[in-house]
């Protein structure tokens, strides 16, 4: 990872659609220079 941080959030929710709104609104709650996280979260579930 070059040096760089690593976390991982999880997250809850009634469905798949809501579990990502989740992940997606604790990622929202850090913050540090640089920060870099996917934007594809829960993609391949939202297929099935």
């Amino acid at each position: 990872t070059d040096g760089g941080r690593v976390l991982g959030v999880t997250a809850t929710g009634t469905d798949f659609e809501a579990a990502i709104a989740n992940a997606y609104d604790a990622l929202a709650a850090i913050h540090f220079d640089g920060i870099y996280y996917r934007r594809d979260i829960g993609h391949r579930l939202r297929s099935v």
